[in-house]
């Protein structure tokens, strides 16, 4: 004869539910998945935060590509878009570079940009720039 399950595990829905949901909360706030995997020696690495890139400030030389990984638990963006911009000051591209935006980049997700024109680019993310959630790329050939 099988009992059922109440009967066969003292455990409450309750104490199912305090311990379960935590683990299945934290399985989806960015703390697994892409972001937090290895990096690539030949790519430089910007981290997102809850409202900030990490570093602020890189220099990369032309034709480097960047991994713009949020590990935080929020949605982020990576803009230099003067035109989505809250701030003019908080976009910035140099002459003859297009401005991009990666679009929503969901918690453990990576946007991946390759630069090739050098100058300064300062970036933002549209959720967060109001935060302060703005740095700059310096793409100098003699870097």
């Amino acid at each position: 004869m099988t009992l059922p399950l109440s009967s066969r595990h003292p455990a409450s829905s309750l104490q199912i539910v305090r311990f379960a949901l935590p683990a299945l909360l934290l399985a989806g706030c960015g703390l697994s998945g892409p972001a937090h995997g290895p990096t690539s020696p030949y790519v430089a690495d910007i981290k997102m935060g809850l409202a900030s890139f990490d570093p602020v400030v890189i220099h990369i030389k032309p034709g480097e590509t960047v991994d713009f990984r949020n590990t935080a638990i929020v949605v982020h963006t990576v803009t230099d878009d003067p035109n989505l911009a809250g701030s003019a000051k908080d976009a910035a591209a140099p002459a003859g570079a297009a401005p991009f935006n990666s679009g929503d980049i969901p918690p453990g997700e990576i946007y991946t940009r390759t630069f090739t024109q050098p100058g300064i680019y300062r970036y933002f993310c549209t959720h967060h720039e109001a935060d302060g959630m703005v740095a700059r790329i310096i793409v100098d050939p003699a870097s």
